[in-house]
């Protein structure tokens, strides 16, 4: 093993998000939930529930809740690409929490 640098790794469920006409975000009308992983690329920081991440195939999603990922587990999900400063109502996730 020797020297490898480990990162800390969690799990995002999250649903895809779109920007309404007053440019807020919003689930899509027909978002199901779906995993993400934090990856040692990851740009930003989590900060809570209902912050939208950018997926590498330039999706945008908005969390609904955060889960520790054991490091040698992290091949098994997709990698978020990173985090915004936007965030989405609480109101608007109550179906999904």
């Amino acid at each position: 093993m020797g020297d490898r640098k480990k990162y800390v790794t969690h799990l995002f469920d999250g649903v895809i998000v779109e920007q309404n006409l007053s440019g807020h975000f919003e689930p899509k009308s027909d978002a199901m939930p779906h995993t993400w992983r934090t990856g040692k690329h990851t740009k930003g920081q989590f900060k809570q529930i209902g912050q939208v991440f950018l997926t590498e195939n330039g999706q945008m999603v908005a969390v609904l809740r955060q889960t520790p990922l054991a490091f040698n587990q992290r091949h098994d999900y997709t990698p978020l690409q990173r985090w915004t400063s936007e965030q989405v109502a609480p109101e608007l996730l109550k179906q999904w929490l």
